[in-house]
């Protein structure tokens, strides 16, 4: 069945946990503004203009010879120059929170007719004019000596906070998966070849625990696979010494006795033995083959040759120049494409039938392609089952035992390789053993 593409548990869990987070450092961001950043920058603007207004009426009750020196010790001590002006000063847009706050300060300390005029000139300094009446006193200071901007403020530690939550997520969403992840693979490993890893029993209560019981129930399956193989085996073995002596005792009765019965009875008799081979084959695919050095385009040759033997002038090798050399278990893919020749041979039809093999980066593509009447999509899957056979009469000469695809589709998982059936648009089938190699092995073939 396929299944429907859902978002990984990865994905889910940063983006939970990221949402919760930002969620959280927006909250305290906001609040930490509304209660600190705020009320900070407002005290400030008070207490300077608390001093300018200080400042002007100091400057105002002074004579004037001491308005030098008073304007000295301010820019010594405050960093602030003050001195008369002639005309007002242009007020300008000034984008500064704390100016609008030190405006707003300056209003409630000020007479109406005292109405501060505030500016921004092109050095980084604030202007400030206070009318006195008899004197329009300008302040003048550096944009250094004001609180930093709480805009900025907040938006550094929105910044830095997403920054740290995006990866604190991560974080946490792979220490989560990471272990399931090898769960997963491990699963799909015994639904393949049966040879799963023993994950580690460590990490977190339930993770380890989760990973003991996998491991109890990998053993278990195994065992159980290797009983079941043993078993299959054992009664196979033990039904074909019977056959042997059941056949050989027919074989002496023929010599004297020439009966049609005789014959058919032998016939039944190696169609038995033939069925009982095919179950031990059956069997013995779910034990991995030892890999050795193989070159794929001769071992192909020499198949489609024996195949000639069988319909002469029907197989036909098509195959990249390049020689095609990798490791792999040759006794298993020859078992493997010769199951699937013997097919094509029983249903397509006495046409012809062509022999593929393809590689595409990392995966060598054999296929078999006949022309015969095809296979219905719904069974495409379900002819690898042990004993099935579209062929309803059940009749060996025309279905076979209903083992062959069985056995290719066992070897096929047991060595991590992968067999499939289409139907050919133009009628018959296609099948295909795709074979993942290794790299090094890719490379030099390419």
């Amino acid at each position: 069945m396929k299944l429907v593409k859902q978002p990984s548990l990865f994905r889910r869990t940063a983006f939970t946990v990221a949402t919760g987070l930002l969620v959280f450092q927006l909250a305290a961001g906001l609040a930490m503004f509304v209660n600190l950043v705020l009320p900070l920058g407002n005290r400030s603007a008070n207490d300077l203009a608390d001093f300018l207004v200080l400042s002007a009426r100091v400057w105002d009750e002074l004579p004037p010879d001491r308005h030098r020196a008073f304007g000295i010790d301010l820019k010594k001590n405050h960093s602030i120059s003050l001195r008369e002006s002639a005309t007002p000063l242009t007020e300008t847009e000034i984008s500064y929170p704390y100016i609008r706050f030190l405006r707003s300060a300056l209003l409630v300390r000020l007479n109406p007719d005292q109405h501060p005029r505030l500016s921004e000139d092109n050095h980084d300094h604030f202007q400030v004019e206070i009318n006195q009446g008899r004197h329009l006193l300008r302040f003048e200071f550096s944009k250094s000596r004001i609180p930093p901007r709480p805009t900025i403020a907040l938006a550094w530690i929105v910044v830095l906070g997403f920054l740290a939550t995006l990866g604190l997520s991560w974080l946490l969403a792979r220490r989560v998966t990471e272990p399931i992840a090898r769960l997963a693979e491990a699963a799909r490993r015994i639904g393949g070849d049966g040879q799963a890893p023993q994950l580690p029993e460590t990490g977190d209560a339930e993770l380890a625990n989760l990973a003991h019981v996998f491991n109890e129930t990998s053993r278990q399956l195994q065992s159980r696979r290797e009983n079941q193989a043993t078993l299959l085996a054992g009664v196979s073995h033990d039904l074909r010494s019977p056959l042997a002596r059941m056949k050989m005792a027919i074989g002496m009765l023929a010599e004297e006795f020439s009966s049609p019965l005789l014959e058919r009875i032998e016939r039944d008799i190696s169609e038995m033995d033939k069925l009982i081979g095919s179950q031990l084959e059956l069997a013995r695919a779910q034990e991995r083959e030892q890999p050795e050095k193989t070159n794929i385009d001769a071992l192909l040759v020499d198949m489609v040759e024996a195949a000639e033997a069988q319909a002469p002038g029907l197989l036909k090798l098509h195959s990249f120049p390049a020689t095609c050399v990798v490791t792999i278990a040759p006794v298993s893919l020859r078992r493997c494409i010769g199951n699937l020749l013997d097919n094509a041979l029983r249903y397509g039809g006495n046409n012809k039938i062509q022999v593929v093999r393809r590689q595409f980066n990392n995966t060598i593509c054999i296929g078999v392609r006949d022309q015969g009447a095809g296979i219905p999509i719904h069974l495409a899957e379900v002819v690898f089952r042990p004993f099935y056979r579209i062929e309803s009469s059940r009749n060996r000469s025309t279905g076979g035992s209903g083992l062959g695809l069985a056995i290719t589709r066992q070897l096929a998982e047991t060595h991590g390789w992968k067999v499939a059936l289409k139907s050919r648009s133009g009628g018959g089938v296609s099948a295909w053993l795709l074979i993942p190699v290794n790299p090094i092995d890719a490379v030099s073939n390419n």
